[in-house]
């Protein structure tokens, strides 16, 4: 970053200030060194110190054209960023629903608008890219999902349209991108759960009533919180429930998963969604709560 003009005068004056004797300077002549005296003179229209203020300028400038180099130079690197799977998370994140990007770029033009205006429209708020492999060729899947409240939920064939359009100007050409914006994957458990009788009731309610569902609310919660596109493991899961106050031994008797139309699948231990996210089916779990013996 440049330095300011002040700053190089004042460096300038300071190695003068340190620089006394000019003994090294035995060519002068008599005449010459006696008019080196005038280096003395403190005032500010002095010919040495306008001589300092021309080459302190001429410094200034030169570290202000670098300085503007450096910004060419990095502007012309983010143009040419590589487009890697967090590339593309990126621009998919970017989407703005109900926007034109700026022509032959893959911007958008934002002036006039406020912020909470600009991030309304980017309803995108889960991405996961992943590189398939069909028959020896190669494509990108690309798995979406909006936020409302506190659930993911698919993008609306109008927005999935629009969000499509708009990778066919920012991708590179010839990718081919399959694009996955699903219902949440069911979740189907069977849980032997054995309990503390002093602090939950048989069927799961903490008996200080300030929870009736605590162990439903946990696997809620877990599911949750699985990164966007992760890997349910049942391990994991087991010993989420085991911070469960009140609950001993949780133990997942079987699991099994569902999308679309397909019938339950049992898990042997790990599942990714197919729509990137599930949401447990409690409609069809069964928790049976066995008292644990003190």
């Amino acid at each position: 970053m440049a330095r300011s003009l002040n700053d190089i005068q004042q460096s300038i004056l300071d190695k003068k200030d340190q620089t006394s004797e000019l003994s090294s300077l035995e060519v002068l002549t008599t005449v010459e060194k006696s008019s080196l005296n005038n280096l003395t003179s403190s005032s500010k229209v002095a010919i040495w110190r306008l001589w300092v203020f021309i080459i302190s300028f001429a410094i200034w400038s030169l570290e202000k054209l670098m300085d503007i180099y450096k910004l060419e130079v990095d502007q012309l690197i983010a143009q040419n960023e590589i487009h890697n799977f967090l590339w593309y998370k990126k621009k998919a994140l970017e989407f703005q629903y109900g926007y034109d990007l700026i022509p032959e770029t893959d911007k958008y033009d934002n002036e006039g608008l406020d912020i909470s205006e600009i991030e309304a429209s980017k309803i995108i708020k889960h991405v996961a890219v992943i590189r398939k492999i069909v028959n020896g060729k190669g494509y990108l899947e690309l798995k979406l999902a909006k936020q409302s409240g506190d659930q993911f939920v698919p993008l609306e064939q109008s927005e999935l349209q629009a969000f499509e359009n708009y990778m066919f100007l920012v991708a590179d050409a010839g990718t081919y991108i399959e694009y996955i914006s699903l219902p949440h994957d069911d979740l189907r458990l069977e849980l032997d759960v054995y309990y503390n009788p002093l602090i939950l009731w048989q069927d799961g309610a903490r008996k200080d009533g300030t929870d009736n569902t605590p162990v439903t609310k946990a696997i809620n919660e877990f599911l949750y919180n699985l990164e966007f596109n992760g890997e349910l493991v049942l391990t994991k899961l087991t010993d989420h429930l085991q911070s469960v106050e009140g609950v001993e031994i949780p133990k997942i008797k079987s699991a099994a998963y569902k999308f679309g139309g397909f019938d339950y699948t049992d898990i042997e231990e790990t599942y990714i969604a197919r729509a990137g996210y599930m949401r447990l089916d409690e409609a069809n779990t069964t928790i049976n709560y066995i008292a644990r013996e003190l």
